[in-house]
């Protein structure tokens, strides 16, 4: 079936990774019968007003929140793209899973979409996100093979910080600020003990009064999901679905992937929201549509996937 013709402007930086990344999108998409013109996101700035020609603009990382800006304001809709959900490599390595968000941080609207699916979920399943090792010796893998709730509440919750940059992406006050009023809120409403974990990569991190800092790098977030948490709290941190795949309830106060199986508001805390079993699954098969790995990419396999999603977008619906 021969696919809409569509015209996409893909503005990159002038870095080996960026270049790789844009042939092979381009290689998918043309695959398809689409037009693709790549670049440089110096050149854009100087020439804004290309964008008219095209009917969607690709957003790669939170760096391009101008180029999303300038989306919106010729008229436009954008792609986001980012890391994926399975963080099974870095962002840079071929196998790394990348996400295409359709119009928004997060492709939310279109998740029910696909929630009946399940061949890319059931090879998902195998993909390890984490190994453990002894004596130089693989002893077990974790995948995101969803678990049920825990039976007990747990004592702890942990506040999950969100980048500098993604504040500013979505402009919101600063980490530290939001954290503070997170954690006044919360000091209402319950008396359990609140863990904060800001982003770790973020240089500028602070300690929050009322709350035990883990700051250092050292201390991995899978390591605190061990813990007798009640709860794990997050704007929009990969962080919750990984809590709530792993039996923690979560709280998301963004535009998370986790938002669907999570409670929304600070003061559900006392009632928070427990999903199924099933409802972790459907969210699952749902989100395997919005990652692929560069291979698929370049294969066309995400355009086949997510064709019909565009072209929703294009028509306004």
């Amino acid at each position: 079936m021969v696919s809409r013709l569509m015209k996409f402007l893909l503005p990159i930086k002038d870095s080996k990774y960026f270049l790789l990344l844009s042939e092979v999108l381009k290689s998918g998409l043309e695959k398809h019968g689409q037009k693709v013109d790549i670049i440089l996101r110096d050149e854009l700035s100087k020439n804004p007003d290309c964008i008219k020609n095209y009917d969607f603009v690709f957003v790669f990382t939170i760096t391009g929140d101008w180029i999303r800006d300038l989306a919106i304001e010729y008229g436009k809709p954008y792609i986001y793209m980012d890391k994926g959900y399975c963080r099974n490599a870095r962002l840079r390595d071929p196998e790394a899973f990348i996400r295409f968000s359709p119009n928004n941080w997060q492709p939310l609207k279109y998740l029910k979409k696909f929630s009946d699916r399940n061949d890319r979920w059931e090879e998902l399943l195998s993909i390890p996100i984490r190994k453990h090792t002894k004596d130089g010796k693989l002893i077990s893998v974790e995948t995101l093979d969803p678990k049920p709730h825990h039976k007990k509440d747990g004592e702890f919750i942990l506040l999950a910080g969100s980048s500098a940059k993604y504040h500013l992406y979505m402009d919101i006050e600063d980490p530290t600020t939001f954290a503070r009023g997170v954690v006044k809120k919360l000091g209402e409403l319950t008396d359990r003990t609140i863990i904060y974990r800001p982003k770790p990569s973020w240089n500028a991190k602070e300690d929050v009064e009322g709350t035990i800092y883990i700051g250092s790098r050292k201390v991995k977030f899978h390591e605190l999901l061990k813990k007798d948490l009640y709860c794990v709290i997050t704007h929009t941190s990969n962080a919750a679905l990984e809590a709530n795949f792993y039996g923690v309830p979560t709280i998301v106060l963004g535009d998370a992937i986790a938002k669907p199986i999570s409670s929304t508001k600070l003061n559900h805390i006392n009632d928070i929201y427990k999903p199924t079993l099933e409802e972790k699954h459907s969210l699952g098969r749902s989100l395997s549509y919005f990652q692929y790995k560069m291979k698929e990419i370049e294969e066309g396999t995400m355009f086949e996937n997510l064709k019909e999603v565009f072209e929703e977008e294009l028509n306004g619906s």
